[in-house]
């Protein structure tokens, strides 16, 4: 029987840290807002993929309430690193 692949947090972790990264630089270097958003539709796609285990397992409410509150999350983060980039840049 062959072993299952274990789930390496750290490459997550830098998965989630890129898209911050690339949100940051859209902002550094004065790009358009929907450049921003592709970059958060990225973030979200990449983390529903490295979550889909869990997400699989809760149900209903559960569920819905995990998801909204990383969606909230994960576009603030976006929000923020892009206005930092904003404000780095010199364009606030």
């Amino acid at each position: 029987m062959p072993a299952r692949a274990r789930h390496n947090d750290l490459t997550t972790a830098f998965g989630d840290l890129a898209f911050a990264i690339a949100a940051f630089g859209c902002g550094l270097f004065d790009a358009p807002l929907w450049l921003a958003g592709l970059a958060a539709l990225g973030m979200l796609a990449y983390w529903s993929w490295t979550r889909r285990a869990v997400l699989n397992r809760l149900r209903g409410a559960a569920w819905a309430s995990q998801t909204g509150i990383a969606v909230a999350v994960l576009i603030a983060i976006v929000a923020g690193a892009y206005w930092l980039g904003l404000g780095v840049g010199g364009s606030i």
